[in-house]
């Protein structure tokens, strides 16, 4: 279906691809397997055929309808811990999941066997960012899963993961990253692999990925990564990430009218309103190229912004914007927004 709305997202598939060789460059100076995570664009086709061109045996993806919709010969990896209704559909979409709930593991057992495949499992551990995983005091349920995995027919118990930043802003160090370590140590009776993925996070952990002084755990084979190759972003400090292209993405908005107006305080701002609202995607996640323009907010259909300092700019006119990750991933989700390929 052709969409009408002016509102679109221009994709730089070169910059995307310096982005994705860059990080693979970084993870093998590490002896680190990438794992590009591509949740944040919806199983896009034209961004999925990018990692599709690289030498990369992985795509994540956090949605079972991505993966149902997404063209790739890679191994498709589920990295957001399923439901027991959901057995079968998992098994069905993808070879690898993280889980840490014992009762979906039985159930993936039971839907494997039906469908006759094998899948893989990496236990997925919580270390202090208080979100999804077995909690790592918790060693008895970690040692059930694992003992479950590893006596099952129909699932290979293939490693184990944390996150790092997904809820309380926990970041890695040396005691947790260790800590992931011993309880790797722990299962390792258990592995049904001679080479269990240890993956030990997600773009949070860029910082120690492009140090030239810090490093991960020797045991450390694998990140996720996809916040840092889309964006050139660290979701650590949400600030740009040297050597990364930042403008993969960019927003195109035009401006319905522009007026000056007086506020409450009898302030008088030249104020002006884009065609684009809070049902589109996280407004207070766009940033203006221009910065002279300030963002003010916006309700479901409209985004106000203040254009004071921005004398030149005229209704009719096309605005553009940088992508945080909020942003990114809800316009990506919608289907208002054109995109346009470069």
């Amino acid at each position: 279906m052709n969409l009408l709305s002016k509102v679109y997202i221009t994709i730089n598939l070169d910059k995307l691809k310096y982005n994705i060789q860059h990080t693979l460059d970084l993870c093998k100076d590490k002896s680190l397997n990438l794992a590009p995570v591509v949740k944040s664009i919806c199983g896009d086709q034209s961004i999925i055929d990018c990692f599709n061109a690289f030498d990369v045996s992985i795509i994540a993806d956090s949605r079972l309808d991505n993966f149902a919709n997404m063209k790739t010969t890679k191994e498709r990896f589920l990295i957001r811990p399923s439901a027991v209704m959901e057995a079968c559909d998992v098994v069905n979409n993808c070879e690898t999941s993280l889980q840490c709930d014992l009762k979906t593991i039985m159930a993936l057992d039971k839907a494997a066997k039906e469908y006759q495949v094998t899948h893989n499992i990496i236990l997925l551990v919580d270390l202090g960012d208080l979100r999804d995983g077995i909690p790592s005091s918790n060693q008895d349920m970690l040692l059930s899963c694992a003992a479950f995995v590893h006596t099952s027919e129909n699932l290979r118990l293939t490693g184990i993961a944390t996150n790092y930043n997904c809820f309380l802003g926990y970041l890695p160090d040396e005691d947790n990253m260790q800590e992931l370590i011993l309880l790797h140590q722990l299962i390792m009776p258990f592995y049904d692999t001679d080479k269990p993925v240890i993956s030990g996070g997600n773009s949070s952990s860029v910082s120690i990925l492009t140090s030239d002084t810090r490093c991960f755990p020797k045991e450390f084979n694998q990140l996720r990564m996809g916040e840092a190759i889309m964006l050139g972003r660290d979701p650590a400090d949400n600030t740009f990430i040297n050597g990364y292209n930042t403008d993969v993405f960019t927003l195109h908005v035009p401006l319905i009218e522009v007026y000056e107006k007086h506020t409450p305080e009898g302030v008088v701002m030249r104020r002006g309103v884009l065609a684009i609202g809070k049902q589109d995607l996280q407004l207070d996640h766009i940033i203006p190229r221009d910065q002279r323009i300030k963002v003010l907010g916006g309700c479901s259909d409209e985004c106000v912004v203040d254009l004071t300092e921005a004398c030149d700019i005229n209704s009719g006119d096309e605005l553009t914007f940088d992508l945080e990750y909020g942003a990114l991933m809800t316009a990506f989700a919608g289907s208002f927004i054109n995109k346009k390929y470069i």
